[in-house]
C-alpha cells in the first residue's frame, strides 16, 4: 500500500533550480575554469611538444596537482552555501510567498525536503560534473591520477554539504533574508571572537592570567569550521615518488556528520515555524531572549574592549565601557525584536545584563575563585616548565631560559614555585624606586599529578640588594643561577650531547663573534678542541656565570662562542655562549688558535670531522 505521505515534490524542485540558476551556473563556471578547461590547456601544451621539468607531461602534471584545488573549495563552500540557503530559504522571509507556499497542497515536511536538496544540488551536482569532466580530460592526455581527484571531490562535498547546512540552520531562525547572513557569519566565528575576548578581559584582570589551556584552543578551532579546516596541515593530500597519503579527511567526516545534524534540526524548526514570522530578525519565539541577551553580551564584551582601548587601558575604564556597550546593545536588540524604537520601558532586561557584568566584574577583581593567589605544592607536581629571562643579560643563549624539570630533581622545582610564590607577592604593587631594580618575563607551566594543567605569566621586580633574602625574586634567580644542571640545559649542551651521540650528527663550525673585530669561524679539530674547553668551563663553573648585580653586564670587545651541529639531512641545532674573563681554557684555546692563525674570516671553514684521538691532531682542551 502507498504512503499517503510525500516528502518530496519534483514540481516545486523544478521551479527553484529554475529559478536561482545564476547561484549554480556561477558556481559551475568557476569550477569548469579551474579544472577541466585547465586540463585542456595542458592537453593542448603537449600537443605542441613542449616539455616539462619534472612530470613527462604537462597533463600528469596538472593530474598530481587537482588535489591542490581543495585550497579553492573552502572559501566556494563558505560564499557560496549561504547564497544557495539565501535562495531556497527566501519564501520563508515574505508573507505572500510564505502564505503561497503554505496554502500549496503540499506537506510541510516536502517542502523542506526539496527547497533542502535543490539547494544542496546547486553545489553537489556542478561539483560532480567538474569530476566527471576532468576525468575525461585525464583519460584523454592518457594520465588518470584517481586518488587526488577523489580527495577532491571528498573535500569539496563534505565542505559544501557543511557550510550549506549550516546557512540553512542559520536561516530557520529568521524570518528576515538580510538577517540570514549576519546570523550566518555569527555562528561561524562566535567561538573564536567569545573566546579570544575572554582571554583579553581575563589577562586585564586576572594576575598572572597566561592564556586557556590547549584544550580550549583546540575547541575554539573545531567550533570555528573555517578556521579547522583552512589550516593546510589539517586537510591535504602529500603526493610523493614513493606514493601518496591522505590527511585529514576524517575532519571532513566529522563535519559532514554535523552538517546532516544540522539538517535534522532545521527540519524540525521548519515544522514548527509559524508564518507570520516573515519580516521578523528572530523567527523562534523561545530563541528571541537568546538573541537579545546574546547581543547584549557580544556588544558589552567586542565594543567595551574596543572602547577602553582607545580610551585607556585602565580597568575602571574597561569596566564601564562594557557596561555602556551592553545596556545599548540590549536595547539595540530589543528594537530589532519590536521593531519600534520605544523599548526604554523594557529596562529591566538592561539592568539584569549590567548586574550580569558587575558580579563578573567582582568575581574576578576580588579574586573569589583564588586564582590569582593559588601556588601548587611540591608533592602535587609532576612537572613544571619555565620560560622566560632573567636578571643578567649576557647577549648569549642562555639569557632566556626554557628548561622543565619534574620531581627527578626537587631543588628545580622548589625553586621554580618560590618565584612563583614571590610573583604572587608582587601582585599588590613591588616599590621599583631603586635604580638597580630589573623586570623580568616569565611563564610557569605546571603539570600536575591529579591531570590538570596550572599555567601562569608574570612580570616580577628583582632587587640585587635582596639576593641574599631568602624568598625574594632576586634571591630565587641568584639560586637559579648557581645551578649549572639547569643551565647546562638551558644552553643546550645537553640536547647537543644527545645528539651528537647519533652517528649522522656531528659539530660542523664554531664562530667567534667580536663586538669590534671580524668574526672567526673554526673547523674540524678547531671547533672540537673549543667545544670541549667551553664544556670544561661550564662544568667547572668558569663561563655562563651570571649574577643579579650583574644585569646589565656588557662590555665592549667581548666575544661570543657561536657551535654549528648538523645532521646529513643539514638539519641544525646551536648553541651561542658568551666568552667571560674566567673562561680560562677557552680563552687558552682561543689564544693558541690565533697565534697559529687558525680560522677564517669569510665564514668558509674546515667543516672535517673531528676524530677524537688522532695522533698528533687533535685538541681536547688547552694545552692539547
Amino acid at each position: 500500500m502507498r504512503s499517503g505521505t510525500s516528502f518530496f515534490n519534483g514540481a516545486v524542485f523544478k521551479k527553484t533550480v529554475l529559478r536561482y540558476w545564476p547561484v549554480w551556473a556561477a558556481y559551475s563556471v568557476i569550477w569548469l575554469v579551474a579544472l577541466p578547461i585547465q586540463g585542456l590547456m595542458m592537453l593542448q601544451l603537449d600537443a605542441q611538444n613542449r616539455g616539462t621539468t619534472y612530470y613527462s607531461s604537462y597533463i600528469e602534471g596538472f593530474a598530481h596537482d587537482t588535489a591542490d584545488a581543495v585550497g579553492m573549495s573552502l572559501p566556494l563552500a563558505v560564499v557560496f552555501g549561504v547564497l544557495a540557503a539565501m535562495a531556497v530559504c527566501s519564501h520563508l522571509y515574505n508573507a505572500r510567498s510564505a502564505n503561497f507556499f503554505g496554502s500549496l497542497p503540499v506537506r510541510r515536511e516536502a517542502l523542506f525536503a526539496t527547497h533542502y536538496l535543490a539547494g544542496l544540488a546547486f553545489l553537489l551536482v556542478p561539483t560532480g560534473a567538474v569530476f566527471l569532466l576532468t576525468l575525461l580530460v585525464e583519460a584523454a592526455g592518457g594520465a588518470v591520477f584517481l586518488p587526488g581527484l577523489g580527495f577532491w571531490l571528498a573535500v569539496t562535498c563534505g565542505e559544501c554539504l557543511l557550510f550549506y547546512s549550516m546557512a540553512v540552520f542559520c536561516g530557520m531562525f529568521t524570518g528576515h533574508i538580510l538577517a540570514l547572513p549576519a546570523f550566518y557569519v555569527i555562528f561561524n566565528a562566535l567561538a573564536t571572537v567569545l573566546i579570544s575576548l575572554a582571554g583579553l578581559l581575563c589577562g586585564q584582570f586576572l594576575y598572572g592570567f597566561a592564556g586557556f589551556e590547549g584544550w580550549v584552543e583546540e575547541a575554539m578551532r573545531w567550533l570555528t569550521p573555517v578556521a579547522k579546516l583552512e589550516d593546510s596541515w589539517s586537510v591535504r593530500f602529500v603526493d610523493m615518488e614513493s606514493g601518496w597519503t591522505i590527511h585529514g579527511l576524517d575532519i571532513v567526516a566529522v563535519y559532514a556528520a554535523v552538517a546532516i545534524a544540522m539538517a535534522a534540526g532545521s527540519f524540525f524548526l521548519y515544522r514548527a515555524r509559524r508564518l507570520e514570522s516573515a519580516g521578523d530578525v528572530v523567527s523562534v519565539k523561545c530563541m528571541r531572549p537568546v538573541f537579545k541577551y546574546g547581543v547584549s553580551f557580544c556588544a558589552g564584551l567586542t565594543l567595551g574592549m574596543v572602547t577602553a582601548s582607545v580610551l585607556g587601558s585602565e580597568e575602571i575604564t574597561l569596566i564601564v565601557s562594557v557596561l555602556v556597550w551592553a545596556v545599548i546593545g540590549y536595547f539595540a536588540a530589543q528594537m530589532l525584536l519590536d521593531k519600534s524604537f520605544r523599548v526604554f520601558k523594557k529596562w529591566k532586561g538592561a539592568a539584569v545584563m549590567a548586574g550580569v557584568f558587575a558580579l563578573l566584574f567582582c568575581a574576578v577583581g576580588f579574586d573569589l575563585t583564588g586564582f590569582e593567589t593559588r601556588v601548587p605544592r611540591p608533592d602535587q607536581v609532576e612537572y613544571v616548565a619555565y620560560h622566560g629571562g632573567g636578571t643578567t643579560n649576557l647577549a648569549d643563549g642562555g639569557d632566556y631560559l626554557a628548561v622543565s624539570v619534574d620531581g627527578e630533581n626537587p631543588e628545580a622545582l622548589q625553586r621554580f614555585i618560590l618565584l612563583h610564590q614571590a610573583a604572587v607577592e608582587q601582585r599588590d604593587g613591588y616599590d621599583i624606586s631603586p635604580r638597580t631594580t630589573v623586570g623580568v618575563n616569565f611563564t610557569l607551566f605546571y603539570q600536575l599529578k591529579n591531570g590538570s594543567i596550572l599555567s601562569r605569566r608574570y612580570y616580577v621586580y628583582a632587587d640585587p640588594e635582596e639576593a641574599d633574602q631568602e624568598g625574594s625574586a632576586a634571591w630565587v634567580f641568584q639560586q637559579m643561577y648557581g645551578d649549572r644542571e639547569l643551565y647546562w640545559k638551558g644552553y643546550g649542551f645537553e640536547e647537543a650531547e644527545r645528539r651528537l651521540a647519533r652517528e649522522d650528527y656531528r659539530l660542523r663550525e664554531a664562530a667567534c663573534r667580536m663586538d669590534d673585530e671580524d668574526n672567526a669561524y673554526y673547523g674540524g679539530r678547531d671547533a672540537q678542541a673549543l667545544y670541549e674547553a667551553v664544556k670544561e668551563d661550564f662544568q667547572a663553573g668558569r663561563i655562563g656565570v651570571r649574577r643579579v648585580e650583574d644585569w646589565a653586564e656588557r662590555k665592549n670587545g667581548a666575544r661570543n662562542l657561536m657551535f654549528q651541529f648538523r645532521d646529513e639531512e643539514d638539519r641544525g641545532f646551536q648553541i651561542d655562549i658568551r666568552v667571560q674573563d674566567t673562561a680560562s681554557s677557552t680563552l687558552a684555546v682561543l689564544a693558541e688558535l690565533e697565534q697559529e692563525g687558525a680560522g677564517s674570516a669569510s665564514g668558509e671553514s674546515d667543516t672535517a670531522p673531528y676524530t677524537a684521538g688522532t695522533e698528533g691532531q687533535d685538541r681536547t682542551g688547552p694545552g692539547a
